[in-house]
């Protein structure tokens, strides 16, 4: 694989697992320390998506401007109620119609190349290479597929994140993968939070926004509810769901009243994708192995 030029390709994967070749081939031994490989001044990851005040300066971008109206966007929750908001608190807005349904045929073909796998969490970091094991999710008893390869270079898939990139004016070298999920009659994910204080440690910080589409309607159940806030969201095809993981005053700082579940499917079956937003590069740091897996 070294001689094949991989230690350039996937630097990370193959340094963390094929070392020595790379160190033979390249002289990259030294960066399996994952401390070194993951400076972010190594990586040139220091640009932030986030300044203080961003976060409610883009909200109110998108409740007042002519610009997204076409996307029929609702304000669910503000801070102090305003814009129409239903509730007062932290930020969480919807655009009722995001996607079409050639985008939405493309996620769902998209997902199909390598199928849905039972959802898995990230266990404990192996040595030192900053790589951590995956093991099955006991809190979400979903199945997803992540839109990587063949299913990101859909039109359709492009489509979307160029729309998303253009709404939120954040690049996406800043973006996870779409992951694409299917929640069956039963299946639910627990109470959790999209980003941690300890993300702060990771070169790619905080996940900062979760851009949620729902793909379908459900005939009962599969709600998003933010459970510190008592709000819930119904799936409804072609909706976007949009809400902050941290502080307007501090970008890099958790949002503890952001967490959420996703309510039991009790009739039918529920499609979702999400992008999940870094602070900072997330694909850079992804491609050296420093987000804990390797995609």
């Amino acid at each position: 694989e070294a001689k094949r030029g991989e230690c350039n390709r996937n630097p990370g994967w193959m340094i963390v697992n094929c070392c020595k070749s790379c160190d033979d081939k390249e002289g990259f031994g030294y960066l399996i320390d994952s401390e070194v490989r993951c400076d972010p001044e190594r990586l040139n990851s220091t640009i932030p998506a986030w300044k203080s005040g961003s976060l409610d300066e883009l909200f109110t971008k998108w409740a007042l401007g002519d610009e997204y109206k076409q996307y029929e966007p609702h304000v669910v929750s503000s801070p102090d109620k305003v814009h129409g908001a239903e509730y007062e608190g932290p930020w969480v807005m919807t655009f009722d119609n995001f996607l079409d349904d050639f985008e939405i045929e493309q996620l769902l073909k998209g997902a199909s190349y390598d199928g849905f796998q039972r959802s898995t969490d990230q266990g404990k970091i192996v040595g030192g290479s900053g790589e951590m094991a995956k093991v099955t999710s006991m809190s979400r008893t979903s199945t997803n597929s992540w839109c990587r390869n063949q299913c990101e270079n859909l039109p359709g898939v492009q489509r979307v994140s160029k729309r998303i990139e253009e709404v939120t004016g954040i690049p996406q070298n800043k973006y996870e993968s779409f992951q694409i999920l299917q929640y069956q009659e039963g299946e639910f994910y627990k109470r959790h939070h999209d980003s941690s204080n300890a993300n702060n440690a990771k070169a790619a910080g905080h996940r900062i926004l979760t851009f949620f589409l729902y793909l379908n309607d459900v005939d009962e159940g599969g709600e998003t509810r933010f459970t510190n806030l008592d709000i819930s969201i119904a799936p409804k095809k072609g909706r976007a769901l949009v809400w902050p993981s941290v502080l307007n005053e501090d970008p890099n700082s958790t949002d503890v009243r952001m967490y959420h579940e996703a309510k039991e499917v009790i009739k039918g079956t529920k499609y979702a994708a999400n992008h999940w937003i870094h602070q900072y590069d997330f694909r850079n740091a992804n491609l050296w192995g420093c987000n804990g897996s390797f995609a």
